[in-house]
């Protein structure tokens, strides 16, 4: 009876840490120092319960008369045999299920120059693996997501409702847009006008994303999911920055990077609440609608603040993260005091295959750290253009 309490109750320890490690994976976010600790606790209770069922067989094991030894014998060799192939297959099927961590640690103690990391969600479950005296070991590991996952989570870009391509072939993609249709008011038996409909087609074109981060080699010796989260987040981040970067300036296009979305655009200046009303009824006047938002500048941020809505009014143009009643986003990526509006479901965001991290174990030698430089494939573009504003704030 004592043995199958303790099962139950391990049984117990390890829902509770899977319970943990799906919350944060909803809720797309890294493991807290609490839940940890609490996993951790977990599995040194889990340990002391598979020590306190060996015992407990062992003094059973003691009272079991030996007798048809010959048989047994056979019946136990080939249980053995079927449990040791079991466990091959089960290390097999993990090694190809290792962390980030693991794997960039085993690419530099067998000289591999770079590795590639999926793109999209790649799971890591509970792996049980059966141990002494039929007790099941499980090793609780938190689900290991792709790099896109934390990236949409991370960027404005998903924030504002921009359309992500993931996955794509290596090659150029053609997105489809359909122009608006033409309907005329025709005679009770004239001959219907064709509607006008025509099909255009924004082109996307890999283009190279590289960044690097430097870890210490001390960090990658350890083996726990906070390091884990913490060299993913970096890589994220040093992608994150770079791309929005990018997107977000005036930055001319060139076969190796896309243009900007303010590259070659005349920005209208904003210096009161009535030019902010104009500047708006320029995009509804192209009869764009739905999910509009803003994107600031920290300074035209700022100034939006001081900006009083009207002549008679009380209210600020910019308050608790909205402009005039719309959902409005900061950052540092928007250049000086300029902002853009807009519906960001006409912005299209395409992504390549793996992301390559290359591993140089030499650069950063002295310093006991390891380059990981990431290579990644990316490209936007508006599918149309009329849905976007650009201002600025600047009255001088």
């Amino acid at each position: 009876m004592k043995i199958i309490e303790l099962k139950e109750q391990i049984t117990e320890l390890r829902n509770r840490c899977q319970e943990i490690v799906d919350l944060a994976k909803k809720e797309v976010r890294d493991l807290s120092e609490e839940e940890e600790k609490e996993i951790e606790d977990a599995k040194e209770q889990i340990d002391e319960k598979k020590e306190e069922i060996k015992a407990a067989q062992d003094e059973i094991d003691k009272k079991v008369p030996a007798a048809d030894d010959e048989e047994t014998s056979e019946e136990k060799t080939d249980d053995d045999n079927e449990e040791r192939n079991k466990k091959i297959i089960r290390s097999k099927t993990n090694m190809k299920k290792q962390s980030l961590v693991k794997e960039i640690r085993n690419a530099l103690a067998e000289n591999r120059k770079s590795i590639h990391v999926n793109a999209e969600t790649r799971s890591l479950p509970i792996v049980t693996v059966q141990g002494e005296n039929g007790v099941h070991d499980q090793v609780v590991e938190t689900e290991i997501e792709g790099i896109l996952e934390p990236l949409y989570a991370n960027s404005i870009l998903t924030q504002l409702g921009a359309r992500w391509y993931s996955g794509l072939p290596m090659g150029d993609v053609q997105i489809p847009v359909m122009t608006k249709s033409t309907v005329n008011w025709e005679g009770e038996t004239s001959e219907a006008s064709a509607t006008g409909n025509t099909f255009n087609a924004v082109k996307l074109t890999p283009k190279r994303l590289s960044a690097y981060i430097d870890i210490s080699k001390q960090l990658l010796a350890q083996d726990t999911i906070g390091v884990e989260a913490a060299i993913r987040r970096d890589i994220v981040k040093a992608l994150n920055d770079k791309l929005e970067a990018t997107l977000l300036s005036g930055a001319e296009g060139t076969g190796d990077k896309p243009a900007g979305l303010f590259y070659n655009k005349t920005l209208a200046n904003v210096t009161n609440f009535a030019e902010l009303c104009d500047f708006e009824a320029e995009v509804e006047e192209d009869n764009v609608y739905g999910n509009m938002k803003y994107v600031l500048s920290p300074k035209a941020k700022s100034a939006f603040r001081c900006m009083i809505k009207g002549n008679n009014a009380t209210g600020m143009v910019y308050e608790n993260g909205e402009m005039d009643g719309i959902q409005t986003l900061v950052t540092s990526n928007v250049a000086a005091k300029s902002f853009i509006y807009g519906n960001f479901e006409n912005l299209v965001v395409g992504s390549w295959g793996d992301i390559e991290l290359v591993l140089d174990p030499y650069t950063q030698a002295t310093k006991s750290c390891v380059r990981i430089v990431i290579n990644a494939f990316f490209d936007f573009k508006p599918v149309r253009n009329e849905a976007f504003a650009f201002g600025t704030v600047d009255d001088k």
